[in-house]
């Protein structure tokens, strides 16, 4: 369990019974734009190249070098960020603009009839509890078709990703965690959105809306959504990517094992044939108190479900021509 996790007191781990944008929108977007008064910066990331209104647009991320985690612990940091790894991508590759959204999680369950089990740890009456009655479609709130899917485990994520492959001749993956920390900006020397009264004009996160109400700490700003809101509501990272802090957690490929230990330094995932808990990334619309940071993690197991987690699609760039 990640350290941030314990903080966060909302790991799932269920019985063994449970075991068992050329995106999207144009339209859609401009319903929800409204809601929240940042949006206007998402409003020319949407090409309309697509031939197909429900696949991911994707942004090429360069190479680099850079360091994930550091040799003493800070003050806002957890051991899980220990040690200091110095790592290399040397290919580029190419990341989804958003996250996975509920219309497009929908058109993949009804033409594959997939079906997650019921059951979800989300935001009650009673405060966080496992909710058997809530799942992607009805994460505990309202959603729009334009907000991430959440309620979703890593399994139903490949699932998906298998699917949107073979319906796009694509190879879609999850991103690694050192993939997905270069194409947040989490290498860069400060946040990318500079103060903390700053960030709600990049992402959902926990602010004075949800503070003592689904959060027990917020950032000093307004994002304007209590929980999930429409992807691509608030301005950009430096990336081109949208909400790459805030919304919701994303998965990535990479075994989770307390530390930086271990980690491969070509910028690939860390790997365990028998890996219990796996590494996600982002920072959410709702967090354990304190500051949201870019370098953040989290863990959980590949069956667990939560309303404030979803994906993003990443797969190898093509060729040059």
């Amino acid at each position: 369990m990640s350290v941030f996790a314990k903080d966060l007191g909302m790991i799932f781990r269920p019985p063994i019974l449970n075991h068992i944008v050329n995106c999207m929108f144009a339209a859609a977007l401009a319903l929800s734009l409204p809601l929240i008064t940042a949006a206007n910066a998402a409003g020319e990331a949407f090409g309309e190249e697509a031939d197909c209104g429900t696949c991911s647009k994707f942004e090429m991320i360069e190479p680099d070098s850079f360091t994930m985690g550091a040799d003493v612990q800070g003050d806002q940091m957890g051991p899980d960020e220990l040690p200091a790894v110095a790592i290399t991508i040397v290919k580029p590759f190419m990341m989804a603009v958003t996250q996975v959204t509920r219309a497009q999680f929908s058109v993949f369950a009804e033409e594959t009839g997939h079906r997650t089990r019921l059951g979800c740890w989300t935001y009650t009456q009673y405060g966080w509890a496992q909710d058997e009655t809530a799942d992607w479609r009805d994460p505990g709130f309202d959603q729009s078709e334009s907000d991430p899917v959440v309620c979703v485990s890593r399994e139903d994520a490949l699932a998906y990703i298998a699917w949107a492959s073979e319906r796009d001749g694509a190879t879609y993956r999850l991103p690694s965690e050192a993939e997905w920390h270069l194409a947040s900006a989490a290498n860069l020397p400060t946040p990318f959105w500079g103060t903390r009264y700053d960030v709600c004009n990049f992402g959902n996160v926990p602010d004075l809306t949800s503070k003592n109400k689904t959060a027990k700490a917020g950032e000093p700003c307004d994002d304007g959504a209590l929980y999930t809101a429409p992807v691509a509501s608030y301005q950009p990272n430096p990336n081109g990517l949208f909400d790459m802090i805030g919304n919701a957690w994303e998965w990535t490929t990479d075994c989770w094992i307390g530390s930086y230990e271990g980690l491969p330094t070509d910028g690939s995932p860390l790997t365990d044939p028998v890996c219990a808990e796996y590494a996600l990334r982002g920072h959410s619309w709702t967090d354990a108190p304190g500051p949201v940071r870019p370098e953040t993690r989290y863990s959980l197991s590949p069956i667990a479900r939560q309303s404030m987690v979803s994906f993003r699609l990443a797969m190898d760039a093509p060729p040059p021509e």
